[in-house]
């Protein structure tokens, strides 16, 4: 009987556990802001590179790299 008692709580404890990570986890995303754009790049780099190299560069380089239409996209919303 003693042996069922300890699984309970230990089975308790995990399943306590469990909820409060899945509970958080909405938390920890919400802090990272989702830009679309690759990572490693800002828009303070896209602006940068915009304004030293010119839209037309920027965009021919982007579409050389393999960059898709989306990331593209958000680094348009960047130098907006």
């Amino acid at each position: 009987m003693k042996r069922r008692a300890n699984l309970f709580l230990i089975l308790t404890a995990i399943g306590l556990f469990a909820l409060i990570l899945l509970l958080t986890i909405p938390a920890w995303a919400s802090t990272t802001p989702d830009t679309g754009l690759p990572a490693g790049i800002t828009c303070e780099m896209v602006r940068e590179k915009v304004a030293e190299h010119g839209k037309a560069v920027a965009l021919a380089w982007a579409l050389k790299q393999g960059y898709s239409f989306a990331q593209i996209r958000a680094a348009r919303r960047c130098v907006k």
